[in-house]
């Protein structure tokens, strides 16, 4: 197992899409960390919700709220690169036939997609420090310019590996669902449809929210969604570094499902796209789409 991920990651950090895709992400997070700035700079004072929003992005990049800001872009923005990562991974054995010379030499399926899934982990574990560690460097710089000292106290420091911890357990299900995706679809596009899809119904047109005000039954198939439960765990990261989204959000707190339902629910969606992924890989072909 071991040397199959080494042989993954070896792999994976020559493709140039990885390398693009780390870039590309980096670059959005600085240029949402000097948005904030800006506006924490240019926006005058005011009263009531403007304030308290310029107030939520100030903290926002200065720390310990920037660890914050860092993963909240690692499970916003980062949730649709690792989906277009993940798609190209797994697709791309299809479109330029190297699974099959894999597999021969190592005939495995289990294993091997094991492996490919642990790289693809790790991979995305770097990018996520790689994330922290720049918000934390333009923090430095800026900081001092909105008269904030840099203080991080003992107990940020403990709270950063439960925290990044949950980032990276946020990203898993849609990681697994794009994985079976490109599995079962055997293409890059395939894969980057179905998980971009998904992401885009939840998140962006708000279509599964529209059963919590169905009330009853409908309320809790909505708390059972993915989406419904991640919030909880997001949020969680916010508030862990001192950030208060529900003042300046309609977000009522009281409708979001606890930290335990939550990590019982994304750990079920991870546990049933793996199995379906495992048991798809065994069975299909390995040719590609055409």
């Amino acid at each position: 197992m071991i040397n199959l991920i080494r042989a993954e990651w070896l792999k994976l950090s020559r493709r140039p899409l990885s390398w693009i895709l780390l870039i590309l992400f980096l670059v959005l997070l600085v240029a949402q960390i000097l948005t904030q700035f800006a506006l924490t700079i240019i926006i005058p004072v005011q009263s009531g919700v403007v304030n308290a929003q310029i107030e939520e992005w100030r903290r926002g990049v200065i720390f310990p709220g920037i660890f914050a800001t860092a993963l909240s872009h690692v499970n916003s923005l980062g949730g649709i690169f690792a989906v277009i990562f993940v798609a190209g991974a797994i697709g791309s054995e299809y479109s330029w036939g190297t699974l099959r010379t894999q597999l021969a030499r190592d005939p495995a399926r289990d294993r091997y997609l094991l492996a490919k899934l642990t790289t693809i982990m790790l991979m995305l574990t770097v990018a996520t420090l790689l994330a922290m560690l720049l918000a934390s460097l333009l923090s430095v710089i800026l900081s001092p310019i909105l008269g904030s000292a840099i203080s991080i106290t003992s107990s940020d420091l403990i709270n950063l590996i439960p925290a990044t911890l949950r980032a990276l357990y946020v990203l898993l299900p849609y990681v697994l669902l794009t994985a079976y995706a490109a599995l079962l679809t055997r293409s890059v596009l395939g894969g980057v449809a179905i998980g971009l899809s998904y992401i885009i119904v939840e998140t962006g047109f708000g279509a599964l929210a529209l059963l919590r005000v169905l009330g009853g039954v409908w309320a809790l198939v909505y708390n059972l969604t993915i989406g419904q439960n991640i919030n909880t765990l997001t949020l969680m990261n916010r508030h862990a570094f001192g950030l208060r989204p529900e003042t300046t959000a309609p977000l009522d707190l009281t409708q979001l499902p606890s930290p335990l339902q939550a990590t019982i629910v994304v750990a079920v969606y991870s546990a049933l796209f793996l199995v379906f992924a495992l048991i798809l890989f065994r069975r299909r072909d390995i040719s590609g789409p055409g």
